[in-house]
């Protein structure tokens, strides 16, 4: 069954707080979205320069298969 009175204009005002809070939560939700992206890329993964790499550490690749 439906309701007997539907009159939206009354309901209208009743509305309006829910519907700004949902928009801001909107709003916050892509300002932390764009946020982490831009955190993202600033902090991406750069190659790590030779002077980091301790001593006594190889970074070389090999083709070399130890198998048994």
């Amino acid at each position: 069954m439906s309701a007997p009175d539907t009159n939206t204009e009354k309901t209208k005002p009743a509305h309006k707080t829910p519907i700004a809070g949902m928009i801001a939560v909107v709003v916050f939700a892509l300002a932390l979205l764009i946020g982490l992206v831009t955190w993202l890329s600033y902090a991406g993964n750069d190659p790590e320069d030779e002077a980091s790499v301790e001593d006594g550490i190889s970074t070389e690749v090999t083709d070399e298969a130890t198998t048994e």
